[in-house]
């Protein structure tokens, strides 16, 4: 709700106050006078002047000033920018002229350079930054503009959104870890696959549905749950090479990497028969196993990587 506090000077409504009674002021009906109507003009309803339908009255002076405050809720539509929800701030500005009448016949001034919060109650999910007031001329017309910057409050967003999918992120990898034999590894990750799926489908109201510009979180929840199919898919292909029995099928770069990881960490005991025998000259055997465990370490890296890279560049984008 918003009133506007108005006030004029009509030098055909001067009295002398001490002809009547030392009478200084009178409230009348403002439709016996002349009064301005000011239209919202960004209005997202049906456009009326403020205080339509209902009677405000004025207060006149005998110095011929006039009081007259209409008010009304009033809807605005702004743009929006919801690219950083819920760390978001929003910005709208409220226009109001005298239609009909240009500023050649009428100017508009602002009694001061901020709204008055004489009704203001604060909100829950918002907060008031700044609520200034200024006069331009829009397209002939004198319009008074009310500048409001809020920010919504992003502590329940945080908890009930932003916590839930770092610790999806962060648990998600770790199914690498998981010995292979266990079988219980696919069964892990396709769990916090399905979990964060539901996850997203019980937050996906709360979520503000724009294009333009897309709401960086709600890519960010796009690229986790990708990220968690693409691991399934891992440990499905890491679980096949570590039950084969021949490594003749698997690439030369696996088997490479595979063999770099077992000479790094291999301890080597030299034949005492034979003691210029050098360490290069031992043969390694790579197995299915061993290109198994070499995969679980490339991909625990490259996810826990793509994640930090994902939750760090969404961070910084929306906090600085």
């Amino acid at each position: 709700m918003g009133v506007m506090l108005l006030n004029w000077t009509d030098p055909a409504l001067k009295w002398d106050y001490s002809s009547f009674d030392n009478l200084f002021a009178l409230t009348i009906d403002p439709s016996d006078i002349w009064k301005p109507l000011m239209f919202l003009v960004n209005v997202a309803d049906n456009m009326e002047p403020i205080g339509h339908g209902v009677t405000f009255y004025s207060t006149l002076t005998s110095t011929g000033d006039v009081y007259y405050s209409p008010g009304g809720i009033m809807k605005a539509k702004c743009p929006t920018n919801v690219a950083k929800f819920p760390f978001d701030t929003q910005e709208c500005k409220l226009m109001f002229f005298n239609w009909g009448i240009t500023n050649t016949t009428l100017t508009l001034s602002a009694l001061s350079t901020q709204a008055r919060l004489y009704w203001y109650t604060p909100n829950s999910d918002w907060t008031l930054l700044e609520y200034s007031t200024f006069v331009e001329v829009y397209n002939d017309y004198s319009t008074f503009n009310v500048k409001i910057k809020i920010k919504r409050q992003s502590l329940y967003y945080a908890v009930m959104m932003i916590l839930p999918t770092l610790l999806f992120a962060l648990l998600n990898p770790l199914v690498f870890v998981i010995p292979v034999e266990s079988g219980e590894r696919v069964s892990l990750a396709m769990t916090i696959l399905l979990s964060y799926a539901i996850f997203l489908t019980l937050v996906s109201a709360a979520i503000p549905t724009s294009s333009n510009p897309m709401c960086v979180l709600l890519a960010v929840m796009i690229t986790i749950i990708s990220l968690s199919g693409f691991i399934v898919g891992s440990v499905i292909m890491v679980s096949k090479y570590y039950y084969e029995e021949t490594t003749a099928g698997l690439s030369s770069p696996l088997k490479r990497f595979a063999k770099w990881r077992l000479e790094k960490k291999r301890n080597v005991v030299l034949p005492v028969n034979d003691p210029n025998k050098q360490i290069n000259e031992i043969e390694v055997n790579v197995t299915g196993k061993d290109v198994a465990n070499a995969l679980d370490c490339v991909c625990l890296c490259i996810f826990y990587a793509a994640i930090c890279v994902c939750l760090t560049g969404y961070f910084v984008y929306v906090l600085i």
